[in-house]
């Protein structure tokens, strides 16, 4: 039941041996206790009255756990207390000890229930037990019909037997009042010390009492006086003075054997007990709904954060998936042969300024690389396209039957040309949907004649649309024919050189190494030797993708660090308010430790106040930046996509913010001294 002390003992109650307290204030040290001795049968109802400076409040601090002796022994219930830890004498007070406070200590805007419940949240209570418990408590001092209320909305009176009751759920070995009445006036007083007498007197609790009244102790039924910090008198009462409680004030007299508490039951609940998540998570909520303005701006910071970064992301998701889908239009696992550039004087120019590919190169890649698809010799040629009266400036293609595959390129309407068409030259040709509209408008133009450059030309089909490539040019401004027909009117190229070669892998996972027989091909071909330099290149379009990506990710990836500065801002509001927070809830604090909480249960619970406050920053904003980023895209026809993992790297983010920037005011509060903290005003 109790920590690690020993096993218990018959003899008193409570037993102080040569107890000494001793202060120390700047360079003085001001003795408290002066080797205090004191042993309190079971049952018996003790009043220590002297006094202010006398040392009870000191010695009442010590009985309760709350302050550990600079000397002596003491022993509660038969355990060596004194010489516990901090956590061990947490939960001596939850369990063995209950407190009734001078001004009742009650957390505002929490029911009777709640405040009742929270000795036994501490110990690891289940909740069905917890609650039944309080419940029994209550009715045992006669509110069970005041469950639900609030503290504002209970007499001084009531609000003294819920701070009764709650001191009495957990069934403890001694019941300490420090000041009981204090705060009450004489009719409720009388009240109070009626009930503290009943309980003494019908149920056997043992009571020890602080006040500096001497009627109040005389209804003791055991007086100590202490005065310098010693114990000048201790006498027996022999007539105590028995309170009387007004007419219809007495309802815990009534016979209540369905209310009487047992012992709690250690095998039900988690050793070593603390405070459990789901009801940490409930004060953490019921906190910030209580300060709802500051709380609200607080998650604002986290949200703006959030926010930013999930419209950057999707943003740069965007922009990569239109870049991947731009690519993917001129063609599928495309690799494209490009002669070098001419040098001259030393210098060489572009890449395909030079004439080093031919129509047998083409013949020879497909027939001799295994790893190659399609195959399109391509030559081209700016051109003039008329119409009847309507023309429009293009590009001409001369190519293979091929090139429709290797392009992934389908005929919106009409028939694709063959390669029967390019053995015999037919003057065919395929149009894009630019083309067409230029010159036909709406119309369908398959059968039509038109005049590219010199050469008339009947269109067979109009391409299917494919819109802007990555590279920014406009796919559909195009003419393609067959080679044979292109050379033969529009632009004779010598010895069958070709301006490039369009190559499709068999799959992505053969695309380099298609990329390694074709060039490996094409240098014993050229006869090139060892060492020198190619007069060709073999481009891979995933190479200008993956380029691009790696842009747009350290963009990307800049951008995140400005939305990250925002993160850091609302990281440090969280902070901020949590320090107000524990300050402004020290008291509030120092009840909860007063009665069994330890140091990481007050831990738990701040930092699963500032956790829950950034994920809810991080939940809205999460939302925000979906929104926004849907908004960017319909209002400026940019392309916006999500990763998966954003949603969970937002809300990772948002709760590591919460715990980063919430430990520490979290620790400050759990290692408040409880003496001190209920104190504070």
């Amino acid at each position: 039941m109790a920590p690690d002390a020993g096993a218990p003992v018959e003899g008193p109650v409570l037993a102080l041996r040569d107890i000494e307290k001793h202060y120390d204030s700047g360079e003085v040290s001001v003795l408290a206790l002066a080797g205090v001795s004191l042993e309190v049968p079971r049952g018996q109802f003790v009043a220590i009255v002297g006094a202010s400076g006398s040392g009870k409040s000191t010695m009442m601090n010590v009985i309760g756990c709350l302050d550990r002796p600079t000397a002596g022994t003491y022993l509660l219930a038969g355990f060596d207390v004194s010489a516990l830890d901090t956590d061990q004498r947490a939960v001596v007070r939850s369990e063995l000890i209950g407190f009734v406070f001078q001004g009742f200590n009650l957390l505002p805007r929490t029911t009777a229930l709640e405040n009742v419940e929270m000795p036994l949240a501490y110990l690891g209570v289940p909740s069905d037990e917890r609650r039944e418990r309080a419940t029994r408590s209550l009715e045992l001092v006669g509110l069970g019909e005041r469950l639900h209320n609030t503290p504002s909305q209970l007499s001084g009176g009531q609000q003294q037997r819920v701070a009764i009751a709650r001191a009495l759920v957990t069934n403890p070995e001694v019941l300490l009042a420090d000041e009981p009445t204090g705060n009450l006036d004489s009719r409720t007083t009388d009240e109070v010390l009626a009930m503290l007498q009943w309980l003494n007197r019908e149920r056997g609790l043992t009571i020890v009492m602080v006040t500096h009244e001497s009627d109040v102790a005389h209804c003791a039924s055991r007086i100590i006086t202490m005065r310098d910090g010693l114990i000048i008198s201790d006498e027996a009462v022999a007539e105590p003075r028995r309170a009387q409680a007004p007419a219809g004030a007495e309802p815990w007299k009534v016979d209540r054997a369905g209310a009487e508490l047992s012992p709690i039951d250690p095998s039900v609940k988690p050793a070593p007990g603390g405070l459990a998540w789901f009801m940490a998570f409930r004060l953490a909520l019921r906190s910030l709904v209580r300060a709802k303005l500051r709380a609200s701006l607080t998650a604002l910071g986290i949200l703006i954060g959030i926010a930013a970064v999930v419209t950057t992301n999707a943003l740069g998701v965007g922009a990569q998936e239109k870049m991947k889908a731009q690519m993917t239009t001129l063609g599928v696992n495309l690799l494209v042969v490009m002669p070098a550039g001419m040098r001259s004087g030393g210098v060489r120019s572009a890449q395909g300024t030079g004439v080093s590919l031919t129509d047998d190169d083409a013949e020879a890649i497909a027939r001799e690389v295994p790893t190659v698809g399609a195959v399109a010799p391509v030559v081209g040629a700016s051109v003039q396209v008329v119409s009847g009266e309507s023309n429009v400036s293009t590009r001409a293609t001369g190519t293979t039957a091929a090139y429709f595959a290797v392009r992934s390129w389908a005929a919106a309407s009409g028939a694709l040309w063959s390669d029967e068409e390019v053995s015999t030259g037919a003057a065919a040709c395929a149009i894009g949907e630019t083309v067409r509209q230029g010159l036909f408008g709406s119309a369908d133009p398959v059968g039509r004649e038109l005049r590219v450059g010199a050469m008339p030309c009947t269109v067979v089909a109009v391409l299917a649309r494919k819109g802007q490539s990555g590279l920014g040019q406009d796919n559909d401004d195009t003419v393609v024919m067959p080679i044979s027909t292109f050379r033969a009117g529009i632009n004779r190229m010598p010895n069958s050189q070709v301006n490039s070669i369009m190559v499709t892998a068999r799959g992505p996972d053969m695309v380099r190494r298609a990329q390694d027989g074709i060039t490996a091909l094409l240098r014993q071909r050229h006869r090139i030797r060892p060492g020198a330099e190619d007069n060709f290149g073999v481009s891979n379009l995933s190479d200008l993708t993956s380029a691009f990506n790696e842009q747009t990710a350290i963009v990307s990836a800049l951008l995140m660090v400005v939305a990250s500065i925002s993160l850091l801002v609302g990281g440090i509001g969280v902070m901020n308010i949590m320090l107000v927070s524990v300050t402004e809830r020290t008291r509030e604090i120092g009840i909860r430790l007063a009665i069994g909480a330890r140091g990481r249960d007050i831990l738990a619970q701040f930092l699963i106040e500032a956790t829950t406050l950034a994920a809810i920053g991080g939940v809205a904003g999460l939302g925000v930046g979906v929104v926004a980023s849907l908004l960017i895209g319909r209002l400026t026809d940019f392309s916006v996509g999500f990763s998966p993992d954003i949603a969970a790297v937002s809300m990772g983010v948002s709760g590591g913010i919460g715990v980063i920037f919430g430990f520490f005011p979290a620790r400050s509060a759990a290692r408040l001294d409880p003496i001190v903290a209920l104190r504070r005003e």
